[in-house]
């Protein structure tokens, strides 16, 4: 920009722009700008360094505010109270990497980037996966101090509002004499390039593990479509009269069993042993899983498991296919029972893997028993209560379920929730 040279009352000589800007990046350097200066300085000349403040450049185009020499070893540190672009922070970086410089930037606003993780566009998809593996963001997110170094090569820190203090990742309160002697040390550039590489790691455990968990979301969705569809059939083959009855019989017990080792062998993959803990989740009382990444051996397991995990699968959608065509193609009554069964399923969600034994298989007077509303605590002494009349109830906690009256009195008698009564229409 234009401007004059002229001096001011008190004798300073300085120039000022011919016309009003507001692009000036001019500004005068603030108290705490000066002190945080002066301190670096001081620290550096005690610890035996050669330092010099605004230090400018041979070539003249770069100016630091301490430059500190020792040995084959040339330090700056910048200190950065109001904001700075990017693009800025970038080119000032390019030449001291190409001088050969380490750069250490204490930055009091850290730039106008999100808080606590940058995007970028092959994170998309594991971003989008973390719903599924509910894995912790921490272990893969970045905070500003490692985002900028893990992506860009960049060394940051940041200045607490007091100035007092500088906060890094590893500590949020550091004085900053200490981080200054581990900055000159080569502790803190040392656990800079530990975590970058552990990051990196990490990330390509992710990429090795994503192919293998992508199969298992496929497993869970076919399985949450299997669950209901074994009692249908069953259902059809107890509501009509069959030639060859005791083969058929022999069928559907095939099916159960094949049924059964699927979902067995599915529980097996959700383990602790593979990196699965199931929590509950205290507001909803919802169960829900979470995955911790930890080897190459582990996701190698889970691959041989689900490998074996399709096997399983194959033989019973085989069983299930044939006997699930051949019931359909010659039903002899109609199939309400199917339709009731469906209609119990979407009151009773959690109640999907009840087995066969669960209930009498004589009572045929299932439809016409009185029911009531009964809401269960979120939390119960066991897993999946069974009532005096033999009735197993998988899971129930802090749901609210139609069920049988006497099996509701019963319930509420031992604490395990409570009738809700419907006011009268």
């Amino acid at each position: 920009m234009s401007g004059h040279a002229r001096m001011s009352k008190c004798g300073l000589k300085h120039f000022y722009h011919a016309q009003r800007s507001g692009e000036c990046g001019g500004e005068p350097e603030s108290l705490d700008h000066l002190r945080l200066k002066n301190q670096i300085y001081q620290i550096c000349k005690a610890e035996g360094w050669d330092a010099q403040p605004e230090y400018q450049s041979p070539a003249g185009d770069w100016r630091a505010d301490v430059y500190a020499t020792r040995g084959e070893r040339s330090v700056v540190f910048e200190v950065q109270l109001s904001k700075i672009s990017q693009e800025e922070l970038q080119e000032r970086e390019r030449k001291y990497a190409r001088d050969g410089i380490e750069s250490y930037w204490l930055l009091r606003n850290y730039l106008d980037i999100r808080p606590h993780y940058e995007m970028n566009e092959e994170d998309e998809d594991y971003l989008n996966y973390l719903d599924y593996l509910n894995l912790d963001e921490g272990e893969f997110s970045l905070t500003r101090e490692k985002f900028y170094y893990v992506k860009k090569g960049i060394r940051t820190i940041g200045i607490n509002s007091d100035n007092r203090t500088l906060c890094t990742t590893k500590n949020p309160s550091t004085e900053l004499m200490e981080w200054v002697k581990c900055t000159l040390s080569g502790d803190y550039s040392h656990y800079l390039v530990e975590y970058k590489a552990q990051y990196q790691r990490d990330i390509k455990l992710r990429n090795s593990a994503l192919p293998v968990l992508y199969e298992l979301e496929d497993f869970e969705q076919k399985y949450d479509e299997y669950q209901l569809a074994p009692y249908e059939l069953y259902a059809i083959f107890k509501n009509n009269t069959w030639d060859d009855c005791a083969s058929l019989k022999e069928e559907i017990k095939l099916m159960y069993a094949s049924f059964r080792r699927f979902e067995n062998a599915l529980t097996d993959i959700f383990s602790p042993k593979n990196g699965f803990t199931w929590k509950i989740d205290p507001g909803s009382g919802e169960k829900y899983k979470q995955f911790k990444l930890i080897s190459e051996n582990q996701i190698s397991s889970i691959r041989e498991q689900v490998r074996d995990l399709k096997e399983v699968e194959a033989k019973f959608s085989s069983i299930f296919n044939d006997l699930r065509c051949y019931l359909e193609k010659k039903p002899r009554k109609n199939l309400n029972v199917v339709r009731i069964i469906r209609k119990e399923a979407l009151h009773n969600p959690n109640n999907r893997k009840q087995e066969q034994g669960s209930h009498k298989p004589n009572d045929r007077k299932q439809e016409k028993e009185e029911k009531v509303d009964f809401e269960f605590l979120k939390v119960l002494p066991t897993v999946s209560p069974v009532s005096q009349r033999g009735w197993k109830y998988n899971n129930p906690y802090g749901c609210m379920w139609p069920i049988n009256k006497d099996d509701a009195i019963e319930f509420e008698q031992k604490g395990y929730g409570k009738i809700v009564k419907r006011d009268s229409p």
